[in-house]
């Protein structure tokens, strides 16, 4: 049995489709593609909700590992953005939002995420708010795009930065790249302007800008291990990462189908009256789903053809990387040349030798059991034939004829440079199994390896969630399919995240001397927390450097005029988001109302128990005989407080939902505790038998 995930380019995989909901945009950028009438005015016959929802359902009837970019003009302007969110959600369909960020506040990105957003791609193009503000048009939009973030990283909503490189900006690559990952950005998309429409007024970027930006792109990210670094309209891009590096897992010869240029092969866009075009910049449609199935237009169009089977001519046509690169088919349209003709933003002369070919999947005699092929569909789908294909090779060569989870794993480990497959007889059996236990992941979260287990249960209990957490989510951003060791490794020994603001050399001793015997544990949470809160004090007084004073109110609001040893902060920096700010304001105030001058872990288990018998005594009071989250219920009808309180209905809905998820929830308090805790609801019960009357 062949595994159903592979991507085949004859049938004509679609990995993204963009849908321009509307023409109507809050800026009036100098690069954008749209008429600059509508973009104020709005245009007519944008689709329907209605069309826009058969749309989707029509997407997902035949494929459901598409992803959709609600995009725009500006599609939050859309009044019924959320509600095409959610449908598409409900329909199986990576959902995001491609927007200039202006109008992200905090109560839109809830309503986004609410919705079922995976995430936004969010536009930045200079780090110099003016230079900004200039190229979109708009006075403040630089502020507000950066507040939009800042609402994004405080409600989890994933976000992508996406930077248009022009000549004016192109220097600004390094401080982006630094900027996107100091911001909590997953991914950085660096686009490359074509011009047509209104961008036919810009000095585009030159072909030998064009080059050494690529190069630039290509560098880090073979040097990045913690944000995905892409270039968008530039199919260029494959082949300075082929002749950096021929065994480049970022070229089609590894099998990858991401990057460079799709139009029409694995992506399309759909125009606010429904015409479908293969990219924005080959703006003749090929059909409209007002009159045509989508599926119809996407399989039988002869442009996509001919783009999914070129006919290169010139240059591009005796190139050996033809295959690979394939260059821009929108530019020499531009310049009023064929679709097919040389890429003339190209500077690479073909050098006669054989054309590079793709790697191509070879049919294999093999079995994928159930968990292989599960472990294989949460691959991207732009790597799942090189994936794939490494895989059945690996297995061939081993003479066997069914592909594990185990082979998976065990590449995986090798890629990554985990130090091989797992030895299952490395450790005594006790200590496997707390490994086990403390250490193997829950379902739907990322396999680790056994050294990395092995880390993790040699850890603190109470950092263990918060450094799992950590880990997966950089292993995500990177694309792995496993937490390994070196991962462990890297992060532990990065004392110094990466910061969005300059730091004056008094302001970075302040906070190195503060951090200067914390445990590498610790600095995970602790040194991120202070860079972000002195970046927040020199915003909060609109300055563009951190000074000390920025450091050492960071330090005083993290230590809450109180001591704390590393392990307790790093405990309550650890805890969830939704309880974080008020465990540690509480204990901070029993501390002061003890006289205590330094709060230790032990303090914080003591302060918890004292909290939680005291809201054992109130469930008591309450006639409760046994631990439930019907006390909430009780307490709304008791409690003035709580009465009509969206606000609190809504964060015990979100602690009762981290509980519920929770595998073993007697672990959050401990086995003595939850024990007392009920064994006083019990006497409670006692106590009321007694009360009653004899019969």
């Amino acid at each position: 049995m062949q595994a159903p995930y592979t991507v085949n380019p004859d049938t004509n995989g679609l990995f993204l489709l963009a849908i321009n909901l509307t023409k109507r945009c809050n800026l009036a950028c100098a690069h954008c593609y749209m008429d600059a009438e509508t973009l104020k005015q709005g245009g007519e016959g944008e689709l329907a909700t209605q069309e826009v929802r058969g749309l989707l359902e029509e997407i997902a009837g035949r494929s459901t590992e598409t992803m959709v970019v609600l995009t725009g003009g500006e599609p939050l302007m859309r009044p019924d953005l959320e509600e095409l969110l959610a449908h598409g959600t409900g329909l199986g369909l990576s959902m995001v939002v491609g927007t200039n960020g202006v109008a992200l506040t905090d109560k839109r990105v809830q309503s986004l995420k609410a919705a079922g957003a995976m995430g936004a791609g969010i536009s930045v193009d200079s780090l110099d708010p003016q230079k900004h503000d200039v190229f979109r048009g708009l006075p403040g939009a630089w502020e507000k795009t950066l507040n939009g973030i800042e609402a994004c990283k405080r409600h989890d909503l994933s976000f992508q930065i996406h930077f248009s490189v022009t000549e004016s900006n192109a220097d600004e690559i390094p401080a982006m790249i630094d900027f996107a990952r100091a911001s909590g950005a997953r991914v950085l998309n660096v686009f490359f302007l074509i011009c047509t429409g209104r961008g036919e007024s810009m000095s585009d970027i030159s072909p030998a800008t064009y080059e050494r930006v690529l190069e630039q792109l290509v560098e880090a990210q073979e040097q990045s291990q913690d944000l995905l670094i892409r270039a968008r309209c530039a199919p260029h891009y494959k082949r300075i990462a082929y002749q950096r590096n021929p065994q480049s897992t970022l070229t089609r010869a590894a099998g990858y189908e991401g990057g460079g240029c799709l139009a029409g092969i694995h992506y399309c866009r759909i125009t606010p009256e429904g015409g479908v075009t293969a990219c924005p910049y080959i703006p003749d449609e090929e059909g409209s789903i007002r009159d045509t199935k989508f599926w119809d237009i996407w399989d039988q169009s002869p442009v996509f053809q001919s783009l999914r089977h070129p006919g290169l001519q010139g240059k591009c046509g005796s190139c050996e990387f033809q295959k690979l690169c394939g260059g821009c088919r929108a530019r020499p349209l531009a310049m009023g040349d064929s679709l097919m003709d040389t890429d003339p933003w190209c500077v690479h002369i073909p050098d006669g030798s054989a054309v590079i070919e793709p790697l191509i999947e070879q049919p294999k005699k093999l079995i994928w059991n159930k968990e292989a092929e599960k472990r294989l569909s949460r691959v991207p789908s732009f790597l799942r034939k090189m994936v794939k294909s490494r895989a059945e090779s690996y297995v061939h060569e081993l003479g066997m004829h069914v592909v594990t989870e185990e082979h998976l794993a065990t590449l995986s480990a090798k890629r990554f440079g985990s130090g091989g497959p797992p030895r299952p007889d490395s450790q005594p059996k006790g200590a496997q199994e707390e490994i086990q236990q403390v250490a193997q992941p829950s379902v739907g979260t990322l396999p680790w390896s056994e050294q990395a287990q092995e880390r993790l249960a040699s850890m603190p209990a109470f950092l263990r969630e918060g450094v799992r957490a950590v880990a997966e989510d950089v292993a995500r951003s990177e694309g792995r399919l496993e937490v390994n060791i070196k991962l462990l490794d890297r992060l532990e020994s990065e004392s110094q995240p990466g910061r969005s603001l300059p730091w004056t050399e008094e302001s970075d001793c302040i906070l190195t001397e503060f951090l200067a015997d914390k445990t590498p544990q610790a600095l995970m949470f602790v040194a991120p927390a202070l860079e972000n809160a002195a970046e927040h004090f020199a915003r909060k007084r609109r300055a563009i450097t951190v000074e000390r004073r920025d450091a050492e109110e960071a330090i005083a609001q993290l230590t809450g005029g109180v001591e704390w040893d590393e392990d307790a902060l790093a405990r309550v920096l650890s805890a969830p988001d939704f309880n974080r700010a008020g465990i540690k304001k509480a204990a901070e105030f029993n501390a002061r109302k003890e006289g205590l001058k330094r709060i230790t872990s032990g303090d914080l288990t003591r302060f918890r128990n004292v909290a939680m018998m005291r809201a054992v005594q109130r469930m008591k009071g309450f006639g409760m005989q046994e631990l439930s989250f019907d006390a909430y219920e009780i307490a709304r009808e008791r409690v003035p407080r709580l009465k009509d309180n969206p606000e609190a209905d809504k964060r015990f809905d979100t602690i009762r939902n981290f509980v519920a998820t929770r595998e073993n929830p007697g672990d959050l308090l401990g086995h003595d505790l939850l024990e007392k805790m009920k064994a006083q609801l019990k006497a409670n019960k006692q106590d009321q038998t007694e009360e009653k009357p004899a019969v």
